[in-house]
C-alpha cells in the first residue's frame, strides 16, 4: 500500500448489522474492547487490593489521589463529589486515544478497528453527557426558575432601567456560550485524535519498514492532553454552573502559634 492507494474516510465503516438499519461500526467494536478492558482492570484491581498498597497499587492511588486533590483546586473541596464521572470521562477517552495508537496501519488497512475518538459519533456523545450533568447540576444548585433567570433576566429588564436591557441581552448571549460548550468539547477532541491518526498512517507508509517511534510518542502524548483538556474542561462547567451551591464557608480557627498574645491597656 502507498501514499496514492491511501484513503481517509471521515465516517466510521460498519463492519456488520445487528438488525437492519443498525450497525455496528469499527469504532463502537473498539469502544467496547475499551470498555472490556476498563471494567477487568477495576475488577483484578478490586480483588486485589491490599490494606497497605505496593507496586502497581500505590502508583494507582498516587495518580487518583493526585488528580482529585487538583481537581479540589480547581473546583473546589465540593467539586470532589464529580470525581466518579471525572474520572470516568478521562480513563475513557484516555485508553480510546492510546488504543488507535497502538493499533496504528493494521487497523486502517483492515478498517476492522479504529480509535473511538477518531469518530465525531463517539465524541459527540461524550460531550452531550457531559452537557446534560453539568446543566443538571446548575439545575440542581439554583432551581429551575434561578438557574433559567441567568438566561431570561426579566428581573433586571424591570427594575434596572437602561443597564436592565444590557443585562437581559447578555443573558441571551449566555444561552449561546451555553449550547456552544458540548460542540466545543466534540470538535476539539475529534480533530485532535483524527488528524493524529492520519499523521501516523502517513508516517508508516513514508517511513515503512522502519518504525515511526517519534511520532507515536507524541500522538501518546497528544491523547493524554486532551483527554485531561476535556475532563477539565467538563469539570470548569460544572463548578461554574454550581458555583453558588458549592461555596466553601468554612471557618478557619487560628492555632495556638498564630494567636496573637494578648494586649492588657493601663490607663492612669
Amino acid at each position: 500500500m502507498g501514499l496514492s492507494d491511501l484513503e481517509i474516510h471521515l465516517q466510521p465503516q460498519t463492519v456488520f448489522q445487528i438488525a437492519p438499519g443498525i450497525p455496528v461500526t469499527n469504532t463502537m467494536i473498539t469502544m467496547w474492547l475499551v470498555m472490556a478492558i476498563l471494567i477487568g482492570l477495576a475488577i483484578f484491581f478490586r480483588l486485589t487490593m491490599k490494606f497497605l498498597p505496593t507496586g502497581f497499587q500505590n502508583f494507582a492511588e498516587w495518580a487518583l489521589g493526585g488528580m482529585r486533590d487538583f481537581m479540589a483546586e480547581v473546583g473546589g473541596k465540593a467539586a470532589k463529589k464529580h470525581f466518579p464521572i471525572f474520572i470516568t470521562f478521562f480513563l475513557l477517552i484516555l485508553f480510546s486515544n492510546w488504543f488507535g495508537i497502538l493499533m496504528g496501519l493494521i487497523a486502517e488497512q483492515s478498517g476492522f478497528l479504529r480509535a473511538p475518538t477518531s469518530d465525531l459519533n463517539s465524541t459527540a456523545a461524550f460531550a452531550i453527557v457531559a452537557f446534560i450533568y453539568f446543566e443538571y447540576q446548575g439545575f440542581k444548585a439554583h432551581g429551575v426558575l434561578g438557574y433559567l433567570g441567568h438566561f431570561f433576566n426579566f428581573k433586571a429588564l424591570f427594575t434596572r432601567g437602561g443597564m436592565g436591557i444590557i443585562d437581559f441581552f447578555v443573558g441571551l448571549l449566555h444561552i449561546i456560550s451555553e449550547m456552544v460548550r458540548p460542540l466545543a468539547l466534540a470538535l476539539r477532541l475529534f480533530g485532535n485524535i483524527f488528524g493524529g491518526e492520519i499523521v501516523l498512517t502517513v508516517a508508516f507508509l513514508l517511513i515503512a519498514p522502519l518504525f515511526p517511534l517519534p511520532f507515536m510518542g507524541l500522538e501518546f502524548i497528544i491523547g493524554l492532553i486532551q483527554a485531561f483538556v476535556f475532563s477539565m474542561l467538563f469539570l470548569t462547567f460544572t463548578a461554574l454552573n454550581s458555583a453558588h451551591q458549592e461555596e466553601d464557608h468554612e471557618v478557619i480557627t487560628p492555632t495556638k502559634d498564630e494567636t496573637p498574645p494578648p494586649v492588657h491597656v493601663t490607663v492612669g
